[in-house]
């Protein structure tokens, strides 16, 4: 499972793609927002929540106006950047927005510039992840639950 696209307030959202051949059972896992040096949990998936391969998993903030059938509704998805964590609370993915985030890998992503409800930060339609932020987010139209352009 890989963040592969975020958008940040209390219509934003965090997706998440099974990037694997086989279904992924996310039921325990956790995603947690970060702010300043710190993180804290965001979201429980509960159990048992099983994504297909090639699918998605949304976190969405209160104010999301989309849908979110495979989904959690939180108040707001704030902070730095995000982390997933397996039921066993080790780290699977991240990305962050600023060099001091314990969100980031390697570098951090680049903000979009306008970030209201028109822009998200996204991987690629292939998902591609290098543990790179900067290279692995770019700026984008957001498409929460499906393939990014």
């Amino acid at each position: 499972m890989k963040v592969n696209e975020i958008a940040l307030g209390s219509s934003g959202f965090v997706e998440l793609r099974n990037t694997g051949s086989t279904e992924a059972d996310i039921g325990g896992w956790a995603v947690q927002a970060c702010a300043g040096s710190s993180a804290r949990i965001l979201a429980t998936i509960p159990s048992p929540t099983v994504v297909p391969p090639g699918e998605y998993f949304l976190i969405v903030g209160s104010a999301f106006s989309g849908t979110a059938p495979n989904g959690i509704v939180v108040h707001t998805v704030d902070g730095s950047g995000v982390i997933a964590r397996n039921r066993h609370g080790a780290h699977t993915d991240s990305v962050g927005l600023t060099s001091s985030s314990p969100c980031r890998e390697d570098g951090p992503a680049t903000p979009c510039q306008n970030s209201g409800e028109g822009s998200s930060l996204g991987r690629d339609s292939a998902s591609r992840d290098t543990d790179h932020n900067s290279a692995d987010f770019t700026c984008r139209i957001p498409t929460p639950g499906e393939i990014n352009p």
